[in-house]
C-alpha cells in the first residue's frame, strides 16, 4: 500500500527541535524527598504535556509520509493517554487531600 504524502509544507508545523522524547522519570525528584504538592502536580502535567506533543509529532509524520511506523505512533498515543491520566489522578488526590483537611474541626 502507497501512502501519499498530504502536503511538504505540514511539516514546518512541528519543528524536529521543540519535539523531544518522551521521559516518564519526570516525576521523579533528584534528591529532594518531601515535593510540595504544587510541583508533583506541575510535573506531572508537564509529562502529560511532553508526551502528548510526541504523540502529535508521531501522528504529523505518519500523515505527512515520513514515517510509516504505525505501531510507534499507536504507543505514543498510548503514552499520551496514561501520562495525562496519571495527572488527572494525581490531581484528584490532592483535591481529596484538600477537602479532607477543610473538613477538619478546629
Amino acid at each position: 500500500m502507497n501512502i501519499n504524502p498530504l502536503s511538504i509544507n505540514l511539516s514546518n508545523i512541528i519543528s524536529p527541535n521543540s519535539v523531544t522524547t518522551f521521559n516518564p522519570g519526570g516525576l521523579t525528584s533528584e534528591g529532594n524527598s518531601d515535593m510540595a504538592f504544587s510541583n508533583i502536580l506541575s510535573d506531572a502535567f508537564d509529562v502529560a504535556a511532553q508526551a502528548d506533543r510526541v504523540d502529535k509529532a508521531s501522528s504529523l509524520e505518519l500523515l505527512i509520509g515520513q514515517s510509516d511506523d504505525m505501531a510507534g505512533m499507536l504507543i505514543d498515543a498510548q503514552k499520551a493517554e496514561l501520562s495525562l491520566n496519571l495527572a488527572l489522578q494525581i490531581r484528584n488526590r490532592i483535591v481529596d487531600a484538600y477537602n479532607e483537611v477543610m473538613r477538619m474541626q478546629v
